[in-house]
């Protein structure tokens, strides 16, 4: 059959491979379609109560309105060159201000204090007001308190 018309000598053999672009396809389509839902099939799981909501369930009594205290202040730790200032006292040493803090945080129920280093302070009397801190009982956030005098 080599003179037929129909027959030519130089075609291509038959392709045996696996044709993977469908499949690519239908992956990257499967993928859409898990990206576009996983978000609302999160945010139908969760349950969220609003503010409003809590408030209109639980109204305080008129008892506890007249028996609620005003809120605490808080207490802010200055640390300087000379030293550790609370409450305008000065405290040159980590254990004078462990046992003041002790006292101080010992009648509150926010135990939180508002570390303020100056820059010029050394790293190692932070971490010493840090710890004086933490050996009172008390949690730590630092804050730095701007100059009014430098803007």
């Amino acid at each position: 059959m080599a003179g037929s018309p129909f027959h030519k000598d130089d075609e291509p053999a038959a392709i045996a491979d696996v044709n993977v672009v469908p499949l690519a396809d239908v992956s990257l389509v499967l993928l859409i379609i898990l990206l576009v839902l996983s978000p609302m099939a999160a945010q139908s799981m969760l349950k969220v109560q609003t503010a409003a909501a809590k408030a209109t369930a639980a109204m305080p009594t008129q008892t506890e309105v007249l028996t609620q205290r005003e809120p605490e202040a808080v207490v802010v730790l200055a640390v300087t060159a000379g030293g550790f200032v609370m409450d305008g006292k000065l405290m040159e040493t980590a254990g004078d201000l462990a046992a003041y803090l002790k006292l101080k945080l010992s009648v509150r129920t926010d135990r939180k204090v508002f570390v303020s280093p100056e820059l010029e302070v050394a790293h190692g009397q932070v971490i010493a007001a840090l710890e004086a801190v933490q050996a009172a009982g008390g949690t730590v956030a630092l804050v730095q308190i701007l100059d009014p005098q430098a803007r």
